[in-house]
Parts: C-alpha cells; sequence; structure tokens
C-alpha cells in the first residue's frame, strides 16, 4: 500500500525538516530538492550530475539526493566525487528496498525543499536552464505538479536505439493518453505519465509512493495527484531525454515489467483502465486463442491469417513513416520493435494477472 506520512521519525506531519530552506533564504526562487534513484548506474551518473550542478540557477537554491539502491558497482563512488561541494549540496543516502519506490520516499522525506524534482540516473538533460525554467513555469501556471517530455532521443544513441525512440513515441508505440513523449503540446493535463515534479504540500495531500510496486509506482502516484484534483501543467520547456533499450530483449524485458505494474495500477485503482492500456493484453490473448483455433478449424485459419496480416500491415505503414521522416533504418528496425512492445506489455500484464490470482507477486527491484 501507498507510504503514509505517519510513523516517519524526526519528522513533523509535513513531510520534511522542522525548518524548511526557505525560511531562512528569503527570495522569489523556490529551493529545488532533486532526488535521484538509481541503481548501478556508474556509467551514467557522473553525467547526470554534471549536468545538474551546471544549470542556470542560483547554487544555494537547489540540492541533489541521490539515492542508492544497493548497487553493486561503482556507483557510490560516483557520487563520492561531489560530496565535497558547499554549494549545491550533493548527498548519498542507502535504499536498503532497492526499488525506485523506495527510493522516491526517501528523498521526499530527506529534501529540504519547496519543490520536489525527480531525475533517472540515466538520462540527460538537454537544457542549462532547467531548473530556471520550472521555477517560471511553477510560477505562471501556479500548479501542484509539473509534467515532462521524456523523448528517447538521448546522446550517444545507436542507432538502432533511435529506431525504438521514433517507434515509442507513434500512436502504436505508447498509450494514446500518455504525453510523456509529447514535445509540442503545453498546458494543463492528467499527470499520470508524465508528472515529475510536485510542490511539497502534494506528499501531505496523497501520502508517498506506494512501494509494492516495482513498476510504474510513479504512474500511480500520478493518478492519486489526479484524483485529488490537485492541477497539473506539462510544459516542452521541461524536457530531460532518456536513453531506450539498447537490444530487443531488452526491451521485451522492460515492456514486460511496464505490463505487469499496469495490471497492478489497474487493480489496485479501477478508473485507471483505458483502452489503450488494454490494447496489448487483448493482443496477446488473441493471438492465443486464434493459434489454438486454427488448429481445428478452417475458419479459425482464415481469421488467423486475416488478423495477422492487419497488423502487419498497420506495423509497416508506421514503419514507412518512420523511414521517410527518419531514413530506411527504421523500416528494418521499426515492425520489431513494435512487435516487442506489444508483446511485452501484453505477457506482462498477463503474468501479473496470473501473480495476483496466485498470490505469488513479490516486488524484486529493477533488472
Amino acid at each position: 500500500m501507498a507510504q503514509t506520512l505517519e510513523g516517519i521519525p524526526n519528522l513533523p506531519a509535513a513531510v520534511g525538516p522542522a525548518t524548511p530552506a526557505s525560511a531562512t533564504r528569503p527570495t522569489t526562487l523556490p529551493f529545488i530538492s532533486i532526488v535521484v534513484p538509481v541503481r548501478n548506474e556508474e556509467a551514467h551518473l557522473g553525467a547526470v550530475l554534471e549536468d545538474l550542478l551546471n544549470q542556470d540557477y542560483p547554487r544555494d537554491r537547489f540540492e541533489i539526493l541521490v539515492i542508492d539502491g544497493q548497487s553493486t558497482d561503482g556507483t557510490p563512488a560516483v557520487v563520492a566525487q561531489y560530496r565535497h561541494l558547499d554549494r549545491p549540496l550533493v548527498k548519498l543516502f542507502s535504499n536498503p528496498g532497492r526499488l525506485s519506490s523506495a527510493g522516491r520516499n526517501i528523498g521526499v522525506r530527506q529534501c529540504q525543499g519547496d519543490f520536489v524534482l525527480f531525475v533517472d540516473g540515466h538520462c540527460r538533460i538537454p537544457s542549462a536552464s532547467l531548473l530556471r525554467d520550472t521555477a517560471q513555469v511553477l510560477r505562471d501556471s501556479e500548479a501542484d505538479c509539473l509534467c515532462r517530455p521524456q523523448p528517447l532521443t538521448s546522446p550517444g544513441n545507436t542507432w538502432f536505439q533511435d529506431a525504438v525512440a521514433h517507434a515509442r513515441a507513434t500512436l502504436i508505440g505508447h498509450g494514446s493518453d500518455s504525453t510523456i513523449y509529447t514535445t509540442h503540446l503545453e498546458g494543463f493535463v492528467n499527470p499520470a505519465s508524465s508528472g515529475a515534479g510536485y510542490r511539497r504540500s502534494v506528499f501531505t495531500r496523497v501520502g508517498l509512493y506506494d512501494e509494492q510496486f516495482d513498476a510504474c509506482e510513479d504512474v500511480e502516484f500520478n493518478h492519486r495527484v489526479y484524483r485529488a484534483g490537485l492541477r497539473s501543467y506539462l510544459s516542452p520547456r521541461l524536457a530531460i531525454a532518456y536513453q531506450p533499450r539498447a537490444t530487443l530483449i531488452g526491451l521485451f524485458r522492460q515492456t514486460v515489467r511496464y505490463g505487469k505494474g499496469r495490471f497492478r495500477l489497474m487493480a489496485k485503482h479501477r478508473d485507471a483502465a483505458s483502452i489503450s492500456q488494454l490494447v496489448p493484453a487483448a493482443f496477446v490473448a488473441g493471438l492465443l486463442v486464434l493459434a489454438a483455433g486454427s488448429r481445428f478449424s478452417g475458419a479459425a485459419r482464415i481469421v488467423s491469417i486475416t488478423a495477422v496480416a492487419a497488423y502487419a500491415a498497420l506495423v509497416l505503414a508506421f514503419s514507412t513513416v518512420l523511414a521517410a521522416r527518419h531514413g530506411w533504418k527504421d523500416l528494418l528496425v521499426a515492425p520489431f520493435v513494435y512487435l516487442t512492445i506489444h508483446l511485452g506489455f501484453g505477457v506482462g500484464y498477463w503474468a501479473g494477472a496470473f501473480e495476483s490470482l496466485c498470490g505469488t507477486h513479490r516486488p524484486v527491484g529493477p533488472r
């Protein structure tokens, strides 16, 4: 269940220290706490920290909290290189639970900021004005939650990863109700897929992250933000670039985890269900039913062939459009990327349903 604010040692009812940083530093700019939950990000965390430390924002108006989920590589050593700084403060906390949900909760409990911004350890921040833009959008919109696009076009992508990024950003590459890859829209939105920064008061209103989730914990939290009637604002000025999986196997494993998370989300919040989230599950179930029926019925075989041909035509049409925009390599890769995404989400959904039915679900941390 979601973590609540009661029982947190040495903290008042409102999450955080008794004297907020803003109380001792009068200014029009909010004090921003950047929470970075990580596990085994030695290869990428240094670049993320450099992006944050190079922000065009007063150095006494933000802090960086790295929450390490029991890394087995040199992630803590990377953070140690920056912990000598007086401003901004770079702090390291241990996350015995390993999960991102638990790491986020530790960050919220330990931070000082008026505003809490979550950043992953495997991304790049393309703008040195991210924090200043965050402050301005927060002031102008008067929103409780700020949402951002998270395109997968990270520097250093291979051509395969670029193809994955292009496919994921299309209508059939992610949920139609998601704004996670929407880089042209600005305005108030449902934060479910893209909420990433919050006024401190939000955690008092809706609680903390549900540590039973090992995927989609942010979506579940943002759903509670939406249900509470809090205002959420999306701006392309807040975009952060993420890196997609580098292989089809890695992409499949990722989407299976996401599919399981989506099932748990809808099991907990029935009103979170949507057609676009259920389509992959229906796709996988339909394939199995048609494959079984084809063994015994000629009519079923015809239906199976027709359905597969229609799906192939849809995927090839979208892949051709991508190739026209980005180059012929997308035509070779995108069909397999789409199939992997759809199968992964569908398999994950039914795996989550099976685990729920058998009572075998245990949060196991990132893979």
